[in-house]
């Protein structure tokens, strides 16, 4: 017959005194509790290990940090663990392993790592990069960045992502949500993560409209050119709205124009466009023709900046260009808000060659569009140079005749 243990008592366990020897007190059922010789009371629960049959031993704290009662809960853990076949030793080790990893791979750490990751890969330009790493320190690390990967799920980014929905910023919320799942697909691939939970997120928001860029009529340029030249602006802020559109090119592009970049003698300027086909680490090249107004206004800009890095360089920091921003907030100041922004010239100039019957093909190819097979076969056959510098030049014709009466004498002569 098994020998039946009396369970222990708080009083009894009070009432332990130190001997010259290490002895115990049995609670049952694989607990007891260790006596040193030392005065200190330690509890263990002793065990089968399922699978070899061998005894072994677990630490359960040291009395009174850990009560009776307490020491009792962990030994029914145990014993939970055991009628399943686990060895409590190995599964409270790859708890410690699972902790290890958690406090190890934050979401910010693996961000970073994924970040770096991204750096090796083609297509991110230092613009690009900047660009994320802002996204990253602002839109994700605020609500993830303390967490554990491991902890982030689908309700917690439905709850942080929600904001930007609610504030109308849709194109904020699907580029933030881009950027979270390539950094947890990072994670899942190198086993950080076991699933992605907030692989289908989007699908949970409103996607952003596509809307067309307010613009104004060709006809109505003359008008704007001279709001243009009387506005209170800064100098370099008229030079760069008027580069953006003898040049047909987006504010980003005509922001960030390098002197570098621009060959006066073959009158091409070559920039790296991260849209469509890429062929280098900077970008798909498009090479942009410079009629007789452009290059006269390169002298111009020339005399404002010095011709040393950027055409157009910030005021507060001349080793680096202007915001993007900065033609759309003067084209707003001067009274075109909801009318017209700076990405708009461009579409100013394709209404204009388009109805004088220009190839629209030759067009796209001059806005460095590529949305379609047709378009990218241009760009194939040497990027049809020749005729674009004819259709640059008619459209710099254009805006010299819209400037007649609009400008100021040494902006016309600027121009001409």
């Amino acid at each position: 017959m098994a020998r039946i243990t009396k369970p222990l008592t708080n009083t009894e366990i009070d009432k332990s005194k130190p001997k010259d020897k290490d002895y115990t007190l049995s609670d049952g059922l694989g607990l007891y509790l260790l006596i040193k010789s030392t005065g200190a009371k330690l509890w263990r629960f002793n065990y089968y290990k399922p699978l070899t049959k061998k005894r072994a031993l677990i630490g359960l704290g040291k009395y009174p940090d850990v009560s009776l009662s307490q020491a009792r809960e962990k030994r029914e853990e145990l014993r939970a663990l055991l009628s399943q076949g686990i060895d409590p030793q190995i599964h409270y080790q790859q708890q410690e392993e699972i902790k290890h990893k958690e406090l190890t791979n934050t979401y910010e750490s693996v961000a970073w790592a994924w970040f770096e990751y991204r750096k090796t890969k083609k297509n991110f330009s230092l613009d690009y990069q900047k660009d994320v790493e802002s996204l990253i320190k602002r839109n994700l690390l605020p609500h993830f960045g303390h967490l554990p990967i491991s902890q982030i799920t689908a309700p917690l980014a439905l709850k942080a992502f929600k904001q930007y929905q609610d504030e109308g910023k849709l194109e904020k919320l699907k580029r933030t949500i881009q950027k979270h799942n390539e950094i947890m697909t990072y994670a899942l691939h190198r086993d950080i993560i076991s699933v992605n939970p907030t692989a289908n997120i989007s699908k949970e928001f409103d996607s952003p409209t596509v809307e067309h860029f307010k613009t104004i009529k060709p006809e109505d340029l003359n008008e704007f050119i001279y709001t243009l030249n009387h506005a209170q602006i800064h100098l370099q802020t008229r030079y760069l709205i008027l580069w953006q559109l003898l040049t047909m090119t987006r504010p980003n592009e005509a922001a960030t124009a390098r002197y570098e970049d621009i060959d006066e003698t073959t009158r091409l300027w070559t920039i790296y466009i991260q849209k469509g086909i890429k062929e280098s680490d900077k970008g798909r090249i498009h090479k942009i023709t410079l009629s007789r107004q452009a290059l006269a206004l390169l002298r111009e800009i020339k005399k404002l900046s010095g011709g040393k890095t950027y055409l157009f360089p910030s005021v507060k920091n001349p080793q680096t260009h202007v915001n993007t921003q900065t033609a759309n907030a003067a084209i707003k100041r001067m009274g075109y808000a909801g009318k017209l922004v700076a990405h708009g010239l461009r579409s100013i100039a394709s209404t204009y060659l388009n109805e004088q019957g220009y190839d629209s093909e030759l067009i796209e190819v001059a806005l460095s569009h590529m949305k379609s097979d047709r378009i990218k076969a241009a760009y194939d056959r040497g990027e049809r140079l020749e005729q674009r510098f004819k259709l640059l030049q008619v459209w710099g014709d254009f805006i010299e005749e819209c400037s007649q009466g609009a400008l100021p004498k040494h902006h016309l002569q600027m121009v001409v």
